[in-house]
């Protein structure tokens, strides 16, 4: 199921997305270098202002170039590819990888069996002599990298505490990405940045000051709008892949 916001403040989700089928095709892959890669997807959410989107994404086998106009987040949920950097690095996806390409990523992507993510990106300006690099994250996720980030500070009810892995976070604070962890509880929430969730594990009711309610249930792609303001609801404990700018 795919929810269109109704408004600026609405969640934009889709329910089972990685069995969901209505696609728009998107054409052929543009720079092929080798076959004949074509896209298809669903666009979730897109900002008024173009700078951030936010989707699901499949493509079909062949090479092709590929130059990064902001920092990507993607999950891949199917398929295999190699993504290879102009400056040497080799990055392997497959099912379960969660990939961020900073802004400035140049190099080519290989697909060998068609890939299909949810990905969201921020038009965000390379910073002054970044790293371009690939960031790359497995599950199960390493034990070693799960860090403790203390209890939710808005509880209405119970004792929701967080952990998780951040993958990534610009210098000047304005992209993150990771993966998030959360207890049971019930607390407000006011969405401070646009955010892409993509729902793993456990379950949960958003309601938004209007009365609206979204039921999030293990592969459940959202996206927050910056300003959003409600409550959540945890009665099981949740794991999601972020971005946030």
């Amino acid at each position: 199921m795919l929810a269109k916001p109704a408004a600026r403040d609405s969640v934009g989700y889709i329910a089972a997305v990685s069995k969901l089928d209505e696609l728009v095709d998107w054409g052929p892959q543009p720079e092929s270098l080798q076959g004949d890669s074509h896209s298809s997807g669903q666009l979730l959410y897109r900002t008024s202002d173009r700078q951030v989107e936010s989707g699901l994404w499949l493509c079909t086998p062949g090479r092709w170039r590929l130059s990064l106009p902001g920092d990507e987040l993607c999950h891949f949920l199917a398929g295999r590819a190699t993504y290879y950097q102009d400056d040497g690095q080799v990055t392997e996806v497959g099912p379960g990888s969660v990939v961020l390409f900073p802004a400035g990523w140049r190099g080519e992507c290989e697909v060998h069996e068609t890939i299909r993510n949810t990905y969201m990106l921020s038009m965000t300006k390379p910073e002054a002599g970044q790293n371009t690099e690939a960031r790359l994250l497995g599950f199960p996720l390493p034990a070693d990298k799960v860090v403790d980030w203390g209890p939710v500070p808005t509880m209405v009810e119970g004792n929701s505490r967080t952990s998780g892995v951040m993958l990534y976070r610009r210098s000047d604070g304005c992209s993150e990405a990771g993966v998030w962890q959360c207890t049971p509880g019930w607390w407000n929430c006011h969405v401070t940045s646009d955010e892409y969730c993509h729902f793993l594990d456990g379950h949960c009711t958003y309601v938004h000051e209007s009365g609206e309610v979204i039921d999030i249930a293990p592969d459940t792609l959202a996206f927050f709008p910056r300003g959003w303001r409600g409550t959540c609801h945890i009665t099981e404990t949740i794991r999601k892949v972020y971005m946030i700018r």
